[in-house]
């Protein structure tokens, strides 16, 4: 607001406003009395004094007035300048106010940010809230994703590895075209190729299968379901080799591309395995047959040979019945070796282990067939073999290589070479598996007969060791040399080998273990011996219980017979104290050999069972005598075998 005109007076102005309004009231009177000529000349001095002290007294009011002017001037300015300060600071006042009501409302303002502020703030607390939960659920996601990846990244490791080192062969191939995108260390190792010479190439680039018509059939059935399992077919590898395989394969879909995946196994060792089984197999089903037959078979020849050299005992003097009887004796013991051949490829008959110089053996053979075979075949042997020893039977084993020389003799029917070799062989893993065998790691003797005949075709070759299977015209051969061959070698723990090729020979190779070198102790041929006491004779064949009894007493026994097992134990309760013996056949009806050879030891722990058979289906004769038994002796023997059985068995 503006200063107001109207104010009071300091008293110096005051003063001399007043003096200077008496003084002009002199003035005034003076002058009117001048004028009206009516003051009297006598006073003219007083008055002319009074003039003058006027005329000073108005000078003085003239300097006061001007003093005054001059005051008042300044006065004015000084009222200037304050109405000047006074109007800046009314003009300040009224800023300050718009300034005042101005921060008014921008404190208003302020007040109003503060709120939105405050809800601004509140707001951003949910929302930092919200985002710590968001940032901890990230975190927590992270961590997941993290070890997510971890694991993606060990899992693919993992299938990366097993990939690349799996032992079965694993490819990807790509669709339509068929070409490998990816082949594993064993698709190398199989088909012989590098992973560089694979990748882009077919399995028909490749040459990879066989017949075509394996590869037809086998898209075939992929497309049809999808997947094929375990589809066997013939393959070949880089070098042309051939071999069995199974190959299986599935459709999938990687990175939105059709692939397929397949995996290739080679089986040649389990096809041979398995036929190796299969022929097992037969052997062990014809085995039985055999072993039932040999059991009647060897009972009837047993009292054949018996009762002819009870004969020749009783004809001394009589050359020509004594021939006669030769005769027979020589035929059972044929019929016995045909017997024992039966038995022998099912392994069941009971060899006689000793230490056999293989040396001396092979050489009694090739005597045996320089005498007996054509003179365009020539007969050589190569022993590089430091006289070497394996523990067997010999006999078996003679008979053995005597069946090889025959069967190569018959393969080469305008001569050749026949050659027996020997030499030592380390055997383990990798020389099984190159030879297709599975034998012991350990050294084994390696006994070779190889000729220079026909040779064999693959087919045949998988059928020579079956039992009756022979090439040979009607009466010319059994079928059963090759069979007792094979059962011969896997009775001494060994392994039969065979190579062959058509018009070029064949090899047979017999693998035995080989042992310290040691004498060979020969069976001395001895007469039959004597002895004494009684000796309870179990069989169920009346023609075996009378020509033993005949041969028993013969010894200068006393014979105690009976029928089956019940019968022996009614028996021997009746003559306990006069048994000193039981000879026990296995196979009987009602109670068997080793029912009534465990309920005869129940009541006489320390009695002496000796144990024959024709065929034993229950034991071998090594599993008896581990049950307690003195001994066993095979059908047929002759009256020296069991002279000589019963005197071992009661200690003589």
């Amino acid at each position: 607001m503006r200063f107001s005109r109207h104010h009071v007076f300091s008293p110096s102005t005051l003063t001399s406003i007043i003096m200077v309004f008496i003084c002009a009231h002199l003035l005034s009177s003076v002058s009117t009395l001048y004028a009206a000529d009516s003051i009297p000349a006598s006073d003219f001095a007083i008055n002319k004094s009074v003039v003058l002290l006027g005329c000073l007294f108005f000078l003085l009011c003239l300097f006061s007035l001007t003093g005054l002017a001059l005051n008042i001037r300044k006065r004015s300015r000084l009222e200037e300048i304050l109405r000047l300060k006074i109007n800046q600071y009314q003009d300040s006042q009224e800023e300050l106010q718009a300034t005042e009501e101005m921060l008014q409302a921008q404190i208003s303002e302020y007040m109003q940010s503060q709120d939105e502020l405050q809800a601004t703030e509140e707001m951003l607390r949910e929302q930092i809230g919200e985002y710590q939960i968001v940032h901890d659920q990230l975190l927590a996601t992270e961590e997941m994703l993290r070890v997510q990846l971890e694991v993606a990244v060990e899992g693919s490791l993992k299938f990366k590895a097993v990939f690349e080192h799996s032992p079965i062969t694993v490819a990807l191939t790509s669709l339509p075209g068929g070409a490998f995108s990816e082949v594993n260390q064993a698709f190398i190792d199989m088909f012989g190729y590098s992973r560089e010479e694979a990748i882009g190439k077919t399995t028909v680039d490749l040459g990879v299968w066989l017949h075509e018509s394996d590869r037809n059939r086998f898209l075939q059935l992929l497309r049809e379901h999808s997947f094929v399992n375990n589809f066997e077919v013939e393959m070949q590898r880089k070098g042309g080799e051939e071999f069995t395989a199974i190959f299986s394969g599935t459709l999938l879909e990687i990175a939105d591309k059709p692939f397929v995946l397949s995996a290739v196994m080679d089986i040649s060792d389990q096809k041979r395995l398995q036929n190796q089984l299969h022929q097992s197999q037969k052997m062990d089903v014809v085995g039985q047959l055999a072993g039932g037959i040999a059991h009647d078979f060897n009972n009837m020849l047993a009292g054949i040979m018996a009762a002819a050299e009870m004969l020749k005992l009783r004809l001394p003097g009589d050359d020509k019945n004594s021939k006669m009887v030769d005769t027979i004796i020589e035929a059972a013991n044929r019929s016995a070796d045909l017997t024992r051949e039966l038995l022998m490829f099912s392994r069941k008959g009971d060899a006689v282990s000793r230490p056999v110089r293989i040396h001396e053996t092979i050489s009694t053979v090739m005597s045996l067939l320089e005498r007996t075979i054509d003179k365009q075949i020539q007969i050589t042997s190569r022993m590089q073999a430091d006289n070497p020893v394996v523990m067997g039977d010999q006999a078996q084993l003679q008979n053995s290589l005597l069946n090889l020389g025959v069967n190569a003799r018959d393969a080469m029917p305008h001569g050749g070479f026949l050659t027996y070799t020997t030499s030592v062989k380390d055997m383990d893993v990798a020389a099984n598996r190159s030879l297709g065998i599975s034998l012991a790691v350990g050294r084994y003797l390696e006994i070779a007969v190889s000729d220079t005949g026909i040779g064999m075709t693959k087919g045949l070759m998988d059928h020579i060791f079956e039992p009756f299977f022979t090439t040979k015209a009607v009466g010319k051969g059994t079928g059963l040399g090759l069979a007792s061959v094979y059962g011969t070698v896997r009775s001494h723990q060994g392994e039969l080998h065979v190579q062959s090729e058509p018009g070029v020979g064949s090899v047979f190779k017999m693998y035995l273990p080989i042992i310290e070198a040691e004498s060979v102790a020969k069976a001395s041929e001895g007469v039959a011996l004597t002895g004494k006491g009684g000796i309870l004779l179990v069989d169920d064949e009346e023609i075996l219980r009378d020509i033993g009894r005949e041969l028993l007493e013969d010894f200068g026994y006393t014979v105690f017979l009976a029928e089956n097992g019940i019968q022996a134990l009614e028996v021997f309760g009746s003559h306990r104290n006069e048994i000193s013996l039981v000879i026990l056949d296995m196979i009987m009806p009602k109670m068997g050999g080793k029912d009534t050879f465990l309920r005869l030891r129940e009541e006489v722990p320390e009695l002496k069972v000796l144990f024959c058979s024709g065929f034993s289906s229950e034991g071998t004769g090594c599993e008896l005598v581990r049950m307690g038994a003195c001994g066993f002796i095979q059908k047929p023997y002759n009256r020296s075998e069991l002279s000589r059985a019963v005197a071992e068995a009661l200690e003589l």
